[in-house]
């Protein structure tokens, strides 16, 4: 051996392993290759396990490029004579050929372990340096992101109170900001997902994958024990309501910027409902719900997370109400009847309450009269102007009304009369159209306030939002209230 010719050698290691570990490999693989191949004394050989590689060879360069480590050769030895084999000297040129072959092998193992070293080190540097200037990975495809806990307590300073920006249904939001400086809002849902972990993995890249200027961008999310993030865009303007119904601001939102806001949100539906790879009916939609942008464009937040979540529905049915008072649909909250009718309901009670300023559940006076009923009252006494802003006059004004026509017919009773949300943005767009008249809507009632019958004589669904429960059929007599609950 004696490094002449010269030897190319390759060891490697899986960078998960210790060094011991790393050692102990390359060992066991030599052991193996000095036992079975070394008899005839080949020009190269490779032995693998799992984790581990070691190879040589005295022909070639093992790949192309410079050498990571290279090694001196060391001194000639001197010059033996060769003894005669009759000369007692023979037995100690013996014992040098072996010193010599122990030798280069000692020297061999010294190489590899030098190499293995080496590149423990190499792998272990640049796994230092991926999380330090990059504390994310990516998994699955480029839009969904897997965010470690401590990234995300640092980005909201340990999920701050001062950082908090809403708090709904299905969990708090909190602003975050990540070490480059993104802003990003983080979601922390209520209890724990009935999914197990592969699926709940597969449901949040679903949905990451709808891609809308009309949705807010789910960037990733965390899993922590019985834990789950959200990482969504930071939409710097807030909810809608929070500017819709602040009665400081004054009209902040000038009618062409409300026009833009609730065809935007139609087109946001119409993407979930019939474009997305994947039909996604929200069953929350509401005015805190909407996001608005730099520009005041609207974007849906929350959408997909009654499905996230794991609430036991099936095409048509599910197994506990989620959603929010004054906007669900009256067959859903009763009957937990799902479909995209129930989306439309809430986007009609959302239309109304864009045009006219007003909440529609925003009331603590249980005895108030809530929006859609007001709304139907001005619109069969032809007043309905009236709850228009006054400084609303030519195109602005018809398109107001007709807006409140598009939403009277999104409110009403049978989800079979309400239209699609297709029909819903050619209506919006399309100002020849013509509409048909609207059915009296399902109202809202607080506790304690008297039903209206329809015009039929049949009796409509009654709210009641004390205790989320509806009752059909209840006395249309004007004088007396059926109270079906005891005392």
């Amino acid at each position: 051996m004696a490094f002449n010719p010269k030897i190319y050698g390759l060891a490697q290691c899986a960078p998960d392993l210790t060094p011991d570990q790393c050692r102990g490999c390359l060992g066991y693989i030599q052991s193996e290759i000095m036992a079975r191949h070394m008899d005839g004394r080949p020009q190269s050989n490779v032995g693998a396990v799992v984790w581990c590689l070691l190879r040589y060879s005295v022909l070639s360069p093992i790949y192309e490029g410079r050498a990571m480590l290279q090694l001196a050769a060391p001194p000639e030895p001197p010059p033996v004579a060769t003894p005669s084999p009759a000369t007692p000297e023979s037995g100690a040129g013996r014992k040098g050929i072996t010193a010599g072959v122990s030798v280069g092998i000692a020297g061999f193992v010294v190489l590899m372990l030098i190499l293995s070293v080496f590149f423990f080190l190499r792998f272990r540097r640049r796994i230092k340096a991926t999380k330090k200037g990059h504390p994310l990975k990516k998994i699955g495809n480029p839009q969904c992101t897997v965010f470690d806990l401590m990234t995300l307590q640092e980005a909201t300073e340990h999920l701050s109170e001062k950082n908090k920006l809403g708090e709904g249904g299905f969990g708090t939001v909190y602003k975050g900001i990540l070490s480059d400086g993104e802003e990003i809002a983080v979601k922390t849902l209520l209890g724990r997902t009935g999914h197990a972990l592969h699926q709940l993995h597969n449901e949040i890249q679903v949905l990451a994958k709808l891609q809308h200027k009309n949705l807010v961008r789910l960037l990733g999310y965390c899993l922590h024990q019985n834990d789950t993030l959200l990482v969504y865009e930071y939409i710097k303007n807030g909810s809608l309501d929070s500017i819709l119904f602040d009665k400081t601001t004054g009209n902040a939102l000038h009618w062409e910027q409300q026009y833009n806001i609730i065809l935007g949100i139609a087109k946001g539906i119409l993407y979930l409902h019939e474009d997305s790879s994947t039909r996604i009916i929200h069953r929350d939609l509401k005015a805190n719900n909407i996001l608005l942008d730099d520009d005041m464009e609207p974007k849906i937040a929350d959408f997909g997370l009654a499905r996230l979540l794991g609430e036991g529905h099936t095409l048509t049915q599910t197994a506990r109400v989620v959603g929010t008072f004054g906007y669900m649909a009256p067959e859903y909250a009763m009957h937990g009847l799902v479909s995209p009718k129930v989306d439309i309901f809430s986007f009609g009670v959302l239309v109304l309450e864009i045009v006219t300023r007003r909440s529609n559940c925003g009331s603590d006076d249980y005895s108030a009269v809530n929006l859609l009923s007001d709304v139907w009252a001005h619109w069969t006494k032809g007043s309905i102007s009236q709850m228009l802003d006054q400084s609303l006059v030519g195109y602005g004004r018809i398109q107001a009304l007709r807006c409140i026509h598009v939403g009277l017919l999104c409110v009403q009773v049978d989800p079979d009369d309400r239209p699609d949300i297709s029909a819903v943005v050619f209506m919006l767009t399309r100002d020849g159209m013509e509409l048909q008249p609207p059915e009296q809507p399902a109202f809202f009632f607080a506790r304690g306030s008297p039903s209206a019958s329809r015009s039929d004589g049949q009796s409509s669904y009654v709210y009641d939002r004390s205790s989320s429960i509806l009752e059909q059929d209840i006395s249309v007599n004007g004088l007396t209230v059926t109270e079906p609950y005891p005392r």
